[in-house]
């Protein structure tokens, strides 16, 4: 099946070929509603963690470098994100694709083709996961603070004049050797700027506040 569905065609179509301005408007997009963002001790994680849950109302397209450490692995990874067309995340040429109806697909950059639903095995060998740059770091988060043997640490940078905000939380790791796992977001993007733990390192490389129509199709 090529993407997009009819559906999709429809608004694809008539954004195509032009800097994303906004086909339509709607609320600001958050991860999670407050009520339901996880709440911890550690004050460090808790302000990461509540810029990942936030949402942006920007338009903004990051690309990054990514190591799996297991296996000396390298890749190219990048996240986009477009208020009305909702978040693509592709490593190498696979993409996901979240559009803000619900809907979501496993996609090829090489073929075009796309499949219904997120294919999570087709970058299973880089231990990496569709959510990387938001959910599923909050969830790693959330790990390492119940095993912590400290309290974070907070630090704040910039990357492509885009500040960033960092928390690096002291672990044991299985040596019993004490280590630290550093979580870095874009304040204003509401994702991953860098991760650097025991299997990966993930560093943003460069962030254009614009993103493409076929960046969100196959």
């Amino acid at each position: 099946m090529k993407f997009p569905p009819a559906g999709r065609l429809t608004l694809t179509m008539l954004c195509a070929g032009v800097l994303l301005q906004g086909c339509f408007t709607g609320p600001r997009p958050t991860l999670l509603s407050p009520a339901t963002i996880p709440n911890v001790d550690d004050q460090s994680a808790q302000t990461v963690i509540d810029v990942l849950a936030s949402g942006t109302t920007l338009t903004f397209t990051v690309n990054y470098r990514v190591l799996t450490k297991f296996g000396n692995l390298s890749s190219d990874a990048t996240f986009a994100h477009h208020p009305d067309f909702g978040n693509s995340m592709s490593v190498g040429d696979v993409r996901f694709i979240y559009a803000p109806d619900g809907t979501s697909f496993t996609c090829s950059t090489t073929t075009g083709e796309c499949k219904p639903g997120i294919d999570e095995s087709r970058v299973s060998d880089r231990q990496l996961v569709s959510t990387i740059f938001q959910s599923s770091a909050i969830e790693r988060i959330l790990q390492d603070t119940r095993v912590a043997v400290g309290m974070g640490t907070s630090t704040t940078s910039s990357i492509s004049d885009q500040p960033t905000t960092c928390t690096a939380i002291p672990v044991v790791d299985s040596n019993a050797t004490t280590q630290e796992k550093t979580y870095c977001v874009f304040d204003n993007l509401g994702v991953l700027a860098s991760l650097e733990t025991a299997d990966l390192s993930i560093s943003a490389i460069s962030v254009t506040l614009d993103a493409q129509a076929d960046q969100f199709a196959g």
